[in-house]
């Protein structure tokens, strides 16, 4: 059995703009195999990556700092500490390409309507949640990632950067905005 490590060459274009939710991606992918490839499928997927991010002081005892001797310079008091996760999902995918074969030489272009799923990320809603606080927030990443299933061979994947934005947050509640009147108010005259 003979296996190929690079089967084919793999190119990803789309109109680069914001997309909102619910918008869709007309996507190009170009395949340019290196002899002749059999394909079992390909798609294209919009990962998103979610971030939180925490900072804050943490209180340190005596007792913690006795317990994990190595720290034994260490005084007692508060120390900044910071706190990443990252999660990835899947939020939207297309398929392009069914099963088949590709003879080598002759690029071929495939196109996909990627259609952005209208609901938002799943930590979205705490993300709102957290704007007025300094110490924590959500951030989202989102990419394109065009993956090909390679019979015999290293399947292959192209990813490219997407701005995708998010709805606002509702304006009522932030701090330091004043309410404004609409009419300026009229003169009482003197008091005497």
């Amino acid at each position: 059995m003979v296996y190929k490590l690079k089967p084919l060459e793999l190119g990803l274009e789309f109109e680069d703009r914001d997309y909102e939710l619910g918008d869709t991606i007309n996507i190009q992918v170009s395949l340019t195999p290196n002899g002749d490839v059999n394909l079992r499928g390909g798609r294209v997927d919009l990962v998103c990556e979610e971030r939180y991010s925490q900072r804050g002081a943490t209180l340190i005892s005596a007792r913690s700092i006795l317990a994990t001797r190595s720290r034994s310079s260490v005084a007692p008091g508060t120390r900044n500490v910071a706190t990443d996760r990252k999660e990835r999902l899947v939020h939207s995918t297309v398929s392009f390409l069914e099963a088949g074969r590709l003879r080598g030489g002759a690029p071929t272009i495939r196109a996909a309507r990627l259609l952005v799923q209208p609901t938002p990320p799943p930590h979205f809603e705490e993300a709102m949640a957290l704007q007025g606080d300094a110490q924590s927030s959500w951030t989202f990443k989102w990419r394109l990632v065009a993956s090909v299933n390679v019979a015999r061979g290293r399947d292959q994947k192209r990813q490219r950067q997407v701005r995708v934005k998010l709805p606002l947050a509702p304006v009522e509640g932030r701090v330091g905005t004043k309410p404004r009147m609409s009419k300026p108010k009229r003169r009482t005259g003197s008091s005497g």
